[in-house]
Order: C-alpha cells, then sequence, then structure tokens
C-alpha cells in the first residue's frame, strides 16, 4: 500500500484511481507569445471511498477542491525560420530592361516577420551579368508565402557571351529584419527568439542565421545569325571572247558575289531582316540581284545606284538566305 500526506497530516492508507492532465492540442506552427496553461487533476479513493480531487499547482498543491491549484503556464517562443525557392527560369533577348525573374518567399516561422531582399550576380557557371534592381521589403504573417519578382536589365548580344542559348544566375537572398537570437537559459515566462533556418545558397552562407537564398536563371533566346560573303569569278573575256575555263578577275571579267544569312537552328526568329552592300564603284551592277529563301520565291532587287539593299524579310531558326550580286569589273 501507498501513503501519502493530506492538510489533515494524518497517514491514510489509500490507492490511486487516475491522474487526468488537461492538455490542450495545440497545432505546429503556434503563434509566439502563446501563453499555453496546463493543469493537472489528481483523483484517488481512501478506503474506497472517493475523495475530493486536488489539482496541480507549480509550487506543489495539497488542497483539495475546484479552483486550488494553479495553472503550470508558459509562453511559446518565437521560431525564425524561412525559405527562397527559385520559380520558372526566363527565356529573354538581349538589351532589353526589367526584365522580371520570381522566387517564392515562406515565412516557416510562427510569427510575423518582415523580410528584406538582395540580389546578386553568380560569380562563376553563367556566361553574362545582368544588373538588378533591389526588390522592396515585405511582411508577412506565419506561414504565409509570397512572390517576389526581381527585375534585371539583360546587356547587349557580343556576340560571345551574350547569344542564343547563353545563361546568367541569379542568387536572391532573404533576411528576416531586426530580430536576435536569444541567448542563455530558457525561461518560461517570456518570448525567446530561436533561429531555424537552413542553408540556401552560398550567399546566404550558413544554418540558423534569420537568412535563405535560392538562384535562378536568364537564358537567352534570341536569333543567332551569321552571314557571309564570298564573290567568284565566272567568266573572262579577251578580244572579245569569253573564257569560262580559267577566268581571271581582269576588266571585263563577271564577278559573282554570293551573300549568306543563316539562323542556327533552336534560335527565335530574325524578324525585319535588310541586307545592305554598297559595290564598289570599280564594278558595274549586271541586272537585279535576287534573294532566295528555302522554300519561298526568289526575290529581285532593284539597285540604287551602287547600292543594293533588300526589303525586309524573316528568317526562322534553321532557315537561310542567299543573295546573289553580279558584276563586271570596270
Amino acid at each position: 500500500m501507498k501513503q501519502i500526506k493530506i492538510s489533515t497530516l494524518i497517514p491514510l492508507s489509500i490507492s490511486f484511481a487516475a491522474v487526468v492532465f488537461m492538455t490542450s492540442n495545440w497545432a505546429t506552427g503556434t503563434a509566439s507569445g502563446t501563453d499555453i496553461n496546463n493543469t493537472a487533476i489528481l483523483s484517488y479513493n481512501v478506503g474506497g471511498t472517493a475523495q475530493t480531487a486536488i489539482e496541480s499547482s507549480e509550487d506543489g498543491n495539497s488542497t483539495p477542491g475546484s479552483g486550488k491549484g494553479t495553472a503550470t503556464s508558459f509562453k511559446v517562443d518565437k521560431k525564425i525560420d524561412l525559405s527562397v525557392t527559385a520559380g520558372a527560369g526566363v527565356n529573354v533577348v538581349p538589351a532589353t530592361s526589367a526584365q522580371g525573374i520570381t522566387f517564392t518567399v515562406l515565412n516557416e516561422g510562427n510569427s510575423e516577420e518582415t523580410f528584406s531582399f538582395s540580389p546578386t550576380q553568380v560569380s562563376s557557371g553563367d556566361d553574362f551579368d545582368t544588373t538588378c534592381a533591389t526588390p522592396a521589403n515585405i511582411t508577412l504573417a506565419a506561414d504565409a508565402s509570397a512572390v517576389v519578382t526581381v527585375a534585371c536589365d539583360i546587356p547587349i548580344s557580343n556576340g560571345v557571351t551574350v547569344k542564343n542559348g547563353t545563361t546568367s544566375i541569379v542568387d536572391l537572398k532573404a533576411t528576416v529584419e531586426g530580430v536576435t537570437e536569444t541567448a542563455g537559459a530558457d525561461t518560461a515566462g517570456g518570448v525567446e527568439t530561436v533561429f531555424a533556418d537552413n542553408t540556401g545558397t552560398s550567399t546566404d552562407g550558413a544554418d540558423r542565421n534569420a537568412q535563405h537564398s535560392a538562384i535562378n536563371t536568364y537564358t537567352i533566346n534570341t536569333a543567332d545569325l551569321t552571314v557571309t560573303k564570298t564573290s567568284a569569278v565566272s567568266k573572262m573575256s579577251i578580244n572579245g571572247t569569253d573564257d569560262t575555263s580559267d577566268p581571271k578577275r581582269i576588266p571585263g571579267a563577271t564577278i559573282v558575289y554570293t551573300i549568306t544569312v543563316s539562323n542556327a537552328a533552336g534560335a527565335s526568329t530574325a524578324e525585319g531582316i535588310v541586307i545592305n552592300d554598297a559595290v564598289p564603284n570599280e564594278l558595274s551592277i549586271v541586272g537585279k540581284p535576287t534573294i532566295s529563301i528555302a522554300g519561298g520565291a526568289n526575290i529581285e532587287i532593284t539597285p540604287s545606284g551602287q547600292n543594293v539593299a533588300s526589303a525586309p524579310f524573316d528568317l526562322a531558326a534553321g532557315e537561310t538566305a542567299i543573295l546573289t550580286i553580279t558584276t563586271t569589273v570596270n
């Protein structure tokens, strides 16, 4: 048999019936500063007779009866946690401004917090750099998220690093503003702050520093044009007789210029292409230059003096246009 002492201080033999804990089921993410109050109730019998229940208190209570005990209480501490994830990558063309690229920021903590942002250009693994504006701060409730758009300027194509298929990688770091992690021993009565974030990229650098980051990628999706100009002698004239067997570029010889414009496979359509060629005065243009595009009719060009200028035309990915100009050497 077990014994306890109650307020009469007389030892009695008892049997324990039950210990019932009155608790509330708090979901994950309970708001910081919430009071958690909890009281245990001790029911028991003495000599087979039920006795008045005794409520618990933090200091210990031995007085039976409802309301004689006090709840054991604590406040939920503040958990600082966040994540940044990249949206879909963005296809862009060179020499465009304020091209938006998105990230989603999630407040994974249990309190409303304000977030600031810092976009940076990844230093390796991409082909060119952008210039980006810093997004404005936002405030998010616990468990809330928001899409943050970073606007970046895409540099003009230089034909080497900014061409079709090249990439630029942007890193966005989010920081929880105005928070400091609580040092020292735990206390039940106050609201303490704990950092619980992990590392995103090297930009935020470490776990548990109230920062997180992610990367997203711009990909150049533009025309990829190549222009080639060659010349060939088709015949020469000596004593009024044409010689095509082994012609040389002497006065009276026929010189054919071939200008080839090609757009690479997988590139975007090049629109409004215009070919201009100023034929030197030492040559005379013969007939009308023509442009041919596979699958289309030949287009004749009427020169303006020595200048040959095509009408605007489009060239889809994988297509080639050929301009032929026939001349004679003066």
